[in-house]
């Protein structure tokens, strides 16, 4: 004897329909009852804990036994959705012979609401509980940051009277220029008690500051429906402002001490022989120290220099500075007729920060020492281009050879 019930066919999304099924034999079952899913479209099906018990009733005068089982079916958004029935494998003694006798018995498919109140009609997206909470916890100094430091801000959102799965999730809001975000995967924690869901849902960003300046991470606000008052209510947590100080990844290199040691080691190979090279010193040295010094500085300015850096920043595999050196050398690559294709190497930076701040996804689930050489040859790659179109470029500008020619 197999018996279903539904207390009722209709819920509010998220909150829970209880569906029973009973199954009575007239000696015992020596293994447990198969079960179907019951899994729908929209629907989430759960076994809560003790959701399986022994029962008995009597039956044309014999006491029968078997179990009963409480299912809980939770609408996830407002609609109506079919629930499919399927075969319940029972296996139990024969009453006579002891032997076991297996019979499948057909649960009919049935229908359930999910409906919204009333009063949050307009509430998208909906959001029903008993009580809401909206926590902030920042990891750093959002007053003091320099170009390149990270910031690690986690947002909870603590519910009780329902599962952190229906928690929609937060909005990343619009990016902003100067900041890069990384967002990990949302982390929830779902506790039961006395049948009662609760539960947090967990979200975190790793903010990292590229450029210099002042930001606004705005607030953060969630409204739902109040389960016990009826009421819409709204929880929020207010907006952090970020001060970046230091250099921006995008300015001019800082100037670096001239290094009279190592330039008089070179010059000791290029001026022989050593009484010569004093002489030569001391009559010109003045003006061929301004001259060294003024073509080192322009050095610094060029591409050759910034792509060195970047190079070995990525060598290196420090973020930040390949960051810098990276916009610093896309300025300087860049010419104004060039259309030069950085989009692979902006995705490498993009992964490889991932990695750094984000979590271990199938995404980015490479190794880190991977994705650094491949930036690197991204790059080689984009700067042979670049060198190879404006070599092409310039015999194109070349006057013929033979202006002449023309008029044959």
């Amino acid at each position: 004897m197999v018996r279903t019930s539904l207390d009722t066919d209709t819920a509010i999304p998220g909150q829970p329909l209880v569906f029973r099924v009973t199954i009575l034999v007239p000696t015992w079952m020596p293994t447990p009852p198969m079960f179907p899913s019951f899994e729908a479209q929209n629907v989430v099906v759960r076994l809560p804990s003790r959701a399986s018990n022994p029962t008995s009733e009597p039956v044309n005068g014999e006491t029968w036994s078997g179990i009963t089982r409480a299912y809980r079916l939770y609408p996830m958004v407002p609609g109506t959705f079919q629930v499919p029935g399927g075969p319940i494998k029972i296996t139990y003694a024969d009453p006579e012979t002891r032997e076991p006798i297996v019979a499948n018995v057909d649960v009919t498919p049935f229908e359930i609401t999910g409906e919204t109140p009333e009063a949050a009609k307009d509430l998208k997206p909906f959001l029903a509980a008993n009580a809401l909470s909206l926590a902030r916890q920042v990891e750093g100094t959002p007053e003091d940051l320099t170009a390149g430091d990270a910031l690690k801000i986690t947002t909870t959102i603590k519910v009780t009277g329902v599962a952190p799965m229906f928690v929609p999730p937060i909005k990343p809001g619009e990016p902003i220029e100067g900041l890069s975000v990384y967002p990990a995967s949302p982390v929830l924690n779902e506790t039961e008690n006395r049948g009662e869901q609760s539960g947090t849902r967990t979200e975190t960003l790793t903010i990292v500051a590229e450029n210099a300046g002042t930001y606004l991470i705005p607030a953060e606000n969630l409204s739902w429906y109040d389960l016990d008052s009826g009421k819409i209510e709204t929880a929020a947590v207010p907006a952090i402002e970020l001060t970046v100080t230091g250099p921006s990844v995008a300015t001019d290199p800082e100037q670096e001490e001239f290094d009279w040691a190592l330039a008089a080691k070179r010059l000791l190979f290029v001026f022989v022989p050593l009484g010569l090279l004093t002489i030569l010193i001391r009559k010109v040295g003045p003006q061929f120290s301004a001259r060294m010094t003024a073509f080192l500085a322009h050095q610094k300015t060029t591409e050759q220099f910034a792509y060195g850096k970047f190079k070995r920043a990525v060598q290196k595999q420090d973020y930040a500075l390949t960051l810098k050196w990276l916009k610093i050398w896309q300025e300087r690559l860049d010419g104004p007729n060039e259309m030069l294709n950085w989009a692979p190497i902006e995705t490498s930076c993009s992964l490889l920060g991932k990695y750094r701040f984000g979590v271990q996804d199938t995404i980015v689930r490479q190794k880190p020492d991977k994705a650094w050489k491949s930036l690197l040859r991204e790059a080689q790659e984009l700067r042979r281009r670049s060198r190879l179109r404006r070599h092409v470029k310039s015999k194109a500008n070349l006057s013929p050879l033979n202006p002449s020619s023309s008029r044959i």
